[in-house]
């Protein structure tokens, strides 16, 4: 294997640099990946300030493991979470990764990991299950998508999507929301959810806006629900009507899963095995993937996502 490898690189002026970097070398918990495929973020948008290797989510072949890793991990494909991950080799904690079904290819892997890691998550700090009605706002984000399946997997009895893009309505409704809310910035979120909701607002509302959309999303809650702040699409600063709050007994929670420690992702991955990773392998929950570029056309993939007209994931081809 070359001691070299190419990277997109984010520094002070730029997003995505294409250029050649040392191979990293796995430390005693960790495991080396061939990369065979990534996925864009909109974190990769901004130029980071700092140079380092861009990208978080990929999928590829393990080729090498430390000494406390698994060692049947060897030749495994993989998906995973972990910096540096536009790169042809990425290091990652070996609880940072899961095996890939035979049925799922690279592509549609890569695209996966913090969507599942993220959204199941959060639906199980709501407790969504059965008889459960649950909001989920910008569903047709490259998470909410996986959100709307996941909803559904866990037996909501209903769903209730929002997006901002009306030609984005069937895909929620084949995905599995029961309702879909087009946002306009002068409707009623609250009215159209009780309308969907046999009057009652959503039990679990999930809310990838953030700014001062989160106030729809607590208002749109039903007496007693729980609205779980996952996303900042819009903001991570808003204003919110406590006495709004207060007198609809809503609880609301933030979640935000870093890479440290490796026991908070990996947590949440080893959540995944019992239902969802089984639902992967045979289609009930499937990848959204808006449009593939090969590595070496990354930034032409950068303006795709940045134009907020995707319906699901943009993602790199490194086969």
């Amino acid at each position: 294997m070359s001691s070299t490898m190419r990277a997109y690189v984010s520094g002070e002026n730029t997003p995505l640099t294409l250029t050649d970097r040392p191979v990293p070398t796995p430390g005693h918990d960790e495991v080396l990946i061939r990369t065979r495929a990534a996925a864009l973020n909109n974190s990769d948008l901004t130029p980071s300030g700092d140079d380092h290797v861009a990208g978080f989510e990929f999928a590829g072949d393990i080729i090498e493991v430390g000494a406390d890793a698994p060692a049947q991990l060897r030749g495994a494909r993989v998906m995973g979470i972990a910096s540096g991950a536009l790169a042809e080799i990425v290091v990652a904690h070996h609880r940072h990764v899961v095996v890939v079904p035979e049925t799922v290819s690279y592509e549609e892997a890569a695209t996966l990991p913090t969507a599942l890691a993220t959204e199941h998550g959060a639906l199980t700090l709501g407790e969504v299950g059965p008889a459960t009605s649950v909001l989920i706002t910008a569903a047709s984000s490259g998470i909410g998508v996986v959100g709307v399946q996941l909803a559904a997997l866990l037996g909501a009895s209903t769903i209730v999507a929002t997006t901002r893009s009306p030609q984005k309505r069937s895909l929620l409704e084949q995905l599995g929301a029961n309702a879909v809310v087009v946002t306009t910035g002068d409707g009623d979120l609250a009215a159209e959810v009780r309308a969907a909701t046999g009057g009652d607002g959503a039990r679990v509302v999930l809310d990838h806006i953030g700014g001062d959309a989160l106030a729809d999303a607590v208002g749109a809650a039903s007496d007693g629900g729980n609205v779980i702040s996952v996303g900042r699409l819009g903001g991570a600063r808003g204003s919110l009507d406590l006495f709004t709050l207060a007198r609809r007994h809503v609880t609301l929670r933030s979640v935000s899963y870093g890479l440290t420690p490796p026991s908070v992702l990996g947590d949440l991955f080893d959540g995944l095995t019992p239902a969802v990773l089984p639902a992967i392998a045979d289609r009930r929950i499937r990848a959204v993937i808006d449009s593939a570029y090969a590595f070496d056309d990354a930034h032409t993939a950068l303006e795709r996502l940045a134009s907020g007209q995707a319906a699901g994931k943009v993602a790199l081809n490194l086969d």
